[in-house]
């Protein structure tokens, strides 16, 4: 398969660059290294995780063409989807023109004998840089190997085309330990946490997505299933409902806050079971039971929530917006219930200072709706002013009865940078070790891209870590390791870490950049 590949991509490329006799082109030594997220050789990653592996290649001489296989151990790793798309492009060869990369061409369990890609427009290519990335999925303890297979790089420079000599391949190792003990969790998908319910409707109760726990005992474990499904249902007025089920269900009898917690059981079924193992697990969540509306009655909130006299906020909150972001705010205006068509709603915008930003005037449609959209002011140095809460009120005649409501959000940085901290001091060699926090204004968990550059006294870059991470509302401590290279200048270095929305080459910044000092010592 590979051959034909090869063969087949050499004839289009030898097209377009002339036909020519094939002869023998003396190149530079080359290596093909599997690198993973940490740059290194070998990575530990607990099970479940995600992780992407790129295959680079380092001095090489002005090549055309590659084709290489890859093989790695099915039963510890796997790809994250199990399609070609879990292979793309590096920038190596895109760097000197256009290229046909059409991915591979078979992927059995365990392998990909061809992955290849040539020029269709510019080159040569030269010097260093990522060949192809491949999206990889831990699936099972162990030490799961990924190996270059039978790698061709070809040259079309001087007489023709030459497999040019690659002087090394470089494996690489995923470490998969095994998991801890862990308890099951219980997940509850309906009813949503801070929704409404009106008094006399049915509340489902699923649990359904709750997950079984895992013992270690004896290794290398078994899962432990979920035998056990409890519903407590607190009325708070002094009745409290049990019931049993992965799914349940109850009436609302009257209104006010109802609290609902679901735990689940997940004995060891074959004891005695480690230490560390916890068989159960409990989550909450809490609904408002309301009357059915009577009258008049507006309700304001943004695309991000704040709907209804409960959300994922506080009463009257909806989630957090950054720096020019745009807003949409929307009324919802019934009377008994039913919505009310073509009714203009005011809407008033207040900034953290109490004053008026802007008013604005929207028609409800036939679903009761009224919509504006704005953008937050973003206004050159000054514009970290106006960070802080912000209001949006709602107005609206209905028969002659005037109702208003109002939302809140907060404004700033979605994602900021507390602290940073390098440690040390260091000598060449050492791992440096950088710890960050970050913490966030909004309610929702945002996923950010991290990434940490060091420099040396002289300014030059001797390290790159990178890592996605979820940010939740309490903020998270995270960080990474740099080594410190041999050739590093001694001295005071600086790291410097950004939060990015996207990739490194895409990503925007969530807030400005942080810094902290690190010493190289000598000897």
């Amino acid at each position: 398969m590979k051959g034909k590949t090869l063969l087949s991509l050499a004839i289009v490329l030898s097209m377009v660059l002339g036909v020519l006799p094939f002869a023998t082109v003396k190149a530079a030594p080359c290596t093909i290294s599997v690198v993973f997220e940490n740059g290194l050789n070998n990575i530990t990653k607990a099970p479940c995780n995600n992780f992407i592996v790129s295959i680079n290649i380092a001095n090489a001489p002005n090549i055309d063409f590659f084709d290489i296989g890859i093989q790695w151990d099915p039963a510890v790793l796997e790809l994250q989807t199990g399609t070609p798309a879990d292979v793309v492009e590096g920038g190596f060869m895109k760097a000197f023109g256009s290229t046909v990369f059409p991915g591979p061409s078979v992927i059995n369990i365990g392998s990909m004998p061809d992955i290849p890609c040539g020029f269709l427009t510019g080159g040569p290519a030269h010097g260093d840089g990522t060949l192809f990335t491949i999206a990889f999925h831990a699936k099972a303890p162990g030490d799961g190997a990924i190996t270059i297979m039978d790698p061709n790089v070809v040259s079309f420079l001087l007489l023709g085309p030459a497999l040019v000599n690659i002087d090394a391949t470089v494996n690489g190792v995923v470490n998969i330990p095994l998991p801890p003990a862990t308890p099951p969790k219980a997940i509850i998908t309906s009813p949503v946490d801070a929704s409404t319910v009106t008094v006399g409707d049915t509340v489902n109760l699923v649990g359904t997505a709750s997950t079984p726990g895992y013992d270690t005992v004896p290794a290398p474990g078994e899962t432990c299933p979920i035998t056990i499904y409890e519903w407590t249902v607190d009325l708070h007025n002094g009745t409290v409902l049990d019931l049993f089920g992965a799914t349940q269900s109850f009436v609302c009898g009257g209104p006010g806050l109802v609290t609902i917690t679901l735990t689940v059981t997940a004995p060891d079924p074959t004891p005695p079971s480690a230490p560390t193992y916890v068989d159960h697990d409990s989550t909450s969540v809490s609904i408002m039971q309301v009357p059915a509306a009577t009258g008049p009655n507006i309700d304001v909130y943004t695309d991000r929530g704040g709907q209804g006299p409960l959300s994922t906020y506080p009463f009257g909150w909806s989630d957090a917006y950054g720096p020019q972001e745009e807003v949409c705010v929307y009324a919802k205006v019934t009377y008994n219930g039913a919505p009310v068509e073509y009714k203009p709603v005011e809407f008033v915008i207040i900034d953290p200072f109490g004053a008026e930003r802007e008013s604005r005037t929207a028609f409800t449609n036939a679903s009761g709706i009224a919509k504006v959209c704005f953008r937050i002011p973003w206004q050159g140095s000054d514009a970290e002013h106006y960070f802080g809460d912000w209001s949006i009120y709602g107005t609206v005649d209905i028969s002659q009865v005037q109702v208003s409501d109002t939302v809140m959000y907060r404004f700033g940085y979605l994602l900021y940078i507390d602290s940073v901290t390098a440690g040390g001091p260091y000598h060449k060699g050492d791992t440096m070790t950088i710890n960050v926090h970050v913490s966030s204004i909004a309610m929702a968990d945002y996923v950010a891209f991290l990434q940490i550059t060091a420099v040396d006294e002289a300014d030059v870059p001797i390290g790159l870590f990178t890592a996605v991470i979820t940010v939740s509302s309490s903020g998270l401590a995270t960080g990474g390791t740099i080594v410190i290279p041999s050739w590093a200048y001694v001295g005071v270095g600086h790291v410097y870490v950004d939060l990015l929305e996207d990739g490194v080459w895409s990503g925007v910044p969530y807030c400005p950049e942080a810094s902290a000092v690190f010493v190289i010592v000598y000897p």
